[in-house]
């Protein structure tokens, strides 16, 4: 079971808000959107699938960055 500190987990929760924000696919998009707010809980780090698992891979090599806002 990998194990993962809380800076790795908020590093893996920022790329899939990224990827939710950015990415072409709806689909891609609302899975890691999903996935970030599933992470927010005590647990959930602990109980990742092979998908989830595909998913932080994908929104890692992606590295969207977050679209910043004109105050």
């Amino acid at each position: 079971m990998l194990k993962f500190t809380p800076a790795q987990q908020q590093k893996i929760m920022y790329r899939l808000r990224c990827t939710a924000e950015k990415d072409p696919s709806d689909t891609v998009a609302n899975a890691a959107s999903q996935l970030a707010y599933e992470l927010e809980g005590p647990q959930r780090i602990n109980q990742l699938t092979d998908v989830d698992k595909d998913l932080i891979r994908y929104a890692h090599r992606m590295a969207y960055t977050p679209t910043r806002g004109v105050v």
